[in-house]
């Protein structure tokens, strides 16, 4: 059996880390909160002809901007679980849990506080739903981030489920099967909300209907550590990545997701596309020799979660500061102002909240590879594990992805 090699702070592709980020990676990020915020900012066109030449990607289909996130996501995080798994043979729930936690809800919890203090919104509108992570049920008046919520119910999930299947052995291909069956499943729920009147809205926000992006981008984690031949095989094939890549960008600004189709299906071709748009940035050489504009990407990826959180606030607080233009301009300046505003927030947010507790936490909470350095930890480890040894499943070797995670 092989064991996974241990991750190098250094990119073998040319990408180098940057603080144990990739910089391939950060720019998938930064692509995917640029469309987000032009989805969300640059709806209606400015009249300036470079400005609205730069935010015609997120004016025309920004709202998958979150399948991008999503796709990502599931491919970081499955790397981490699986590579876990396939090392040790088991996968620390708690762990993960507890990584995920001090990851995600500092920012979130401070934004939900500085909400209830001063923003415009009673707080019954999208406190305690936002706080239990059910706003995509419950509703909230903060609606961008229904998106959160998904990821939350989905890694709960992972957290409770996976170490089940680790403790009973479950082959790569069993997990591949099932997750297939996410894919199909949860395409079949949307076609069955359609025929049966539910709103676009709740096709769009609800994690049964949209978990599937999430599932595509674990199972290509799967394959990338189960099966790396046949993941590089599958990320060479570029003309047919561009391929799909394309016929995605056309089938999301003409179709979109509205209508039975667009809230069907169109969700379907969004994750495509974030799929392949993500193996065609992967570890690939061109990322690296396009720094002019990789690095300024990239660098908004490293602040994507922060400037997510706060856009639409920030945005709405600066032009309420500097009455220049009315909350519902959309002229150059109007629109410049929201992304200056968000980028600004999310670097602060980022800076002062999220970079200090993902030093507590990896403090409080290692990695599994560096708690094992631990004595103490490693002792602690055994005792736990000591009645659960399976066999770590067969993998070939593979150097993996070191993730902000």
């Amino acid at each position: 059996m092989r064991v996974l090699s241990t991750p190098n702070p250094r990119a073998t592709d040319g990408s180098r880390t940057r603080a144990g980020r990739r910089l391939d990676l950060d720019v998938v990020r930064g692509l995917a909160i640029v469309l987000a915020l032009g989805w969300h900012f640059s709806r209606e066109r400015s009249g300036n002809a470079v400005l609205d030449a730069l935010t015609w990607p997120g004016h025309s289909f920004g709202w998958a901007g979150v399948d991008l996130f999503f796709v990502l996501s599931g491919f970081l995080l499955g790397r981490l679980v699986l590579t876990e798994q396939a090392r040790t043979g088991r996968f620390d729930g708690r762990r993960f849990t507890a990584r995920r936690v001090l990851k995600l809800w500092p920012v979130l919890y401070v934004f939900l506080a500085v909400q209830a203090l001063a923003g415009p919104e009673p707080w019954t509108s999208y406190l305690w739903q936002n706080a239990l992570h059910v706003q995509n049920y419950a509703g909230t008046s903060l609606t961008h981030l229904w998106s959160l919520a998904v990821e939350e119910h989905f890694y709960l999930g992972l957290a409770l489920l996976f170490p089940l299947f680790a403790r009973r052995r479950g082959s790569p291909r069993l997990l591949a099967a099932l997750l297939v069956g996410i894919l199909v499943a949860a395409l079949a729920l949307r076609v069955w909300g359609v025929m049966h009147g539910v709103s676009d809205v709740r096709l769009q926000w609800r994690t049964h209907f949209r978990v599937d992006s999430i599932a595509a981008g674990v199972l290509l984690a799967l394959v990338s550590v189960h099966w790396p031949e046949r993941f590089e095989q599958l990320r060479r094939c570029r003309w047919v990545l561009l391929g799909v890549l394309a016929a995605g960008t056309v089938h999301l600004v003409t179709v979109g997701k509205q209508g039975a189709v667009g809230s069907t299906v169109g969700f379907t071709v969004a994750y495509l596309t974030a799929a392949a748009l993500l193996l065609l940035i992967y570890r690939a050489a061109w990322v690296a020799r396009a720094r002019w504009i990789a690095e300024p990407m990239a660098l908004l990826g490293r602040y994507s979660y922060g400037i997510y959180i706060w856009h639409i606030f920030a945005a709405a607080v600066a032009l309420d500061l500097l009455p220049v233009w009315d909350s519902e301009s959309t002229s150059a300046g109007a629109q410049a102002m929201k992304y200056g505003a968000a980028i600004a927030v999310g670097v602060l947010a980022t800076v002062a909240v999220e970079k200090p507790m993902l030093r507590l936490r990896d403090r409080l909470v290692p990695t599994e590879d560096r708690a094992v350095q631990n004595p103490a930890v490693r002792h602690d480890e055994a005792k736990r594990h000591a009645t659960e040894a399976p066999r770590p499943l067969a993998v070939r070797q593979e150097r993996p992805v070191r993730a902000a995670a």
